[in-house]
């Protein structure tokens, strides 16, 4: 993303709207983006039967409840209006919120989708996609998952990434670039991170290996250097490279924290089938985790 040409504020209610707008309204200063706002809406009205209601009396009600909504983001953009050039408002009926959000973005040609966070709950998301999971699942552009109240005082930006992992390189490159956009738009610091794994004391016991500072002092510095190899070659202004010992959502959370970051851009993954059900994902788990800002990117 070296540039952000088109950005979509969408949710499937106006809750976190005006901070995600007031967001929107800082990229869109630097970038001229033009910025559109949506809300997916649905209600158990269509899916009554024609015993109790008839089909032209629930599409009046449907329309008078579109209306309704568009009505609330009208008055939700209307403080923008003359700080945006270009913005505009949408409501879309449909039950499932993530492919009529998915379809808006693709109308749009979204390079941003910015979502404000969804409470929920991990039990229940086993069993239910939450609507900000599917988002960074399945979105072709970036997703920033809006949690701050705002960026008034934008303190740095984090990227996150792989570097284990050669076949990741497509999407490192797209994660530093994000980072590198977000750092410039905002004025500040860009800071790039990275984890490998933590050698507990049982690999000596079994002998596997003896050189155990040895080895992590290798692991520290290969990610090191292709750390310095990506900044090189995308010219990044980084402020601060990390390589961090432990697992990637706990050591990237507590970095992000203690910073603190105002955003953290990291790579999600797409699931389907048994695995979307049974398997975790690096980038959600941190929704929770980290305090700041999300950008994902699939």
């Amino acid at each position: 993303m070296q540039q952000i040409n088109s950005i979509l504020i969408a949710n499937d209610s106006l809750d976190g709207m005006h901070t995600a707008l007031e967001k929107a309204a800082t990229i869109e200063h630097y970038s001229g983006a033009d910025i559109h706002v949506a809300e997916v809406i649905y209600d158990a009205i269509a899916e009554e039967s024609e015993e109790h209601i008839s089909q032209a009396e629930c599409a009046r009600m449907i329309e008078a409840l579109k209306a309704a909504e568009r009505r609330g983001l009208q008055n939700l953009i209307e403080p923008f209006s003359e700080r945006i050039a270009t913005i505009d408002t949408r409501v879309a009926w449909d039950r499932q919120a993530a492919a009529a959000l998915l379809k808006l973005q693709s109308e749009t040609q979204a390079d941003l989708l910015v979502k404000p966070v969804s409470k929920h709950g991990r039990i229940a998301d086993y069993l239910h996609t939450p609507l900000d999971w599917a988002l960074m699942r399945e979105a072709p552009c970036a997703v920033l998952i809006s949690k701050q109240p705002s960026w008034d005082q934008a303190a740095r930006v984090l990227a996150a990434v792989d570097l284990a992992d050669k076949r990741h390189a497509d999407l490192t490159r797209e994660i530093l670039l994000t980072a590198g956009t977000l750092a410039k738009l905002l004025n500040t610091e860009l800071h790039v991170a990275c984890a490998y794994p933590e050698l507990g004391q049982s690999v000596n016991d079994l002998q596997v290996a003896t050189d155990f500072e040895g080895i992590k002092q290798d692991m520290r510095e290969s990610r090191q250097q292709r750390l310095d190899a990506w900044i090189s070659e995308l010219e990044l202004n980084v402020h601060q490279c990390h390589i961090l010992e432990g697992k990637p959502a706990r050591a990237i959370s507590a970095l992000a924290n203690s910073l603190p970051a105002t955003v953290s851009v990291l790579g999600t993954s797409a699931r389907r089938g048994l695995g979307k059900l049974l398997l975790g994902n690096t980038a959600e788990d941190l929704i929770d985790r980290i305090h700041g800002d999300i950008v994902t990117i699939r």
